[in-house]
């Protein structure tokens, strides 16, 4: 964490004292941080009314979907794509309904050691939540059909977590797509390309 503070206040120094070709001199930076404001707003309220959840109990979602996306990267030396990963999503909750230990499984499939289990203590580690907030907030998830828990293989992704990848991943992909799109027109995707410590 020390280090981190020490990072964070190296960045504060150059962009306070920089160059004229960095980031906060530049006049677009204003619009910039407007813009990525509106996008973050949008997708906290995307959370809050598509999904129905709270942002810590997103954030618990988003905690189990990197551990699933983590072990597909080692376990499966191609990149996936969209229509891929979807696939892949789905046959391992379809597997869980069927009450397969899936990810037990794909490793199997693969030949590769067995998965690492994601564990409420993981969770906690990685969010920073407190460990009775993040096993009352997955418990609600379980209930939701948003996330599993498994003996052999801890939190995993339940079957209600294919609207989530099938509505709301897109909508977030279009969006940092305009996000992007507007800094490019603006020349602040150029200077946050070029920023270095």
């Amino acid at each position: 964490m020390e280090e981190i503070l020490k990072q964070i206040s190296r960045v504060r120094l150059k962009l306070k004292k920089g160059p004229a070709d960095t980031l906060l001199m530049q006049k677009p930076f204003a619009i910039g941080m407007y813009r990525f404001s509106m996008f973050m707003i949008s997708y906290y309220s995307r959370v809050r009314g598509n999904l129905g959840i709270d942002y810590d109990s997103f954030m618990i979602i988003q905690t189990v979907v990197s551990h699933n996306l983590y072990n597909l990267k080692k376990n499966n030396s191609n990149s996936n794509s969209y229509q891929e990963l979807e696939t892949e999503w789905e046959r391992i909750v379809k597997k869980h309904d069927k009450t397969v230990d899936a990810l037990s499984e794909y490793s199997e499939e693969l030949g590769k050691k067995k998965i690492n289990k994601l564990l409420i203590s993981s969770i906690c580690l990685v969010t920073t939540l407190p460990k009775e907030t993040v096993r009352r907030k997955v418990n609600e998830l379980c209930k939701k059909n948003l996330l599993k828990t498994s003996k052999k293989n801890g939190i995993i992704l339940g079957p209600a977590y294919k609207k989530v990848f099938q509505e709301f991943v897109p909508q977030t992909t279009l969006e940092v797509s305009q996000l992007l799109k507007e800094w490019d027109k603006s020349d602040i995707l150029k200077y946050m390309l070029k920023f270095k410590i």
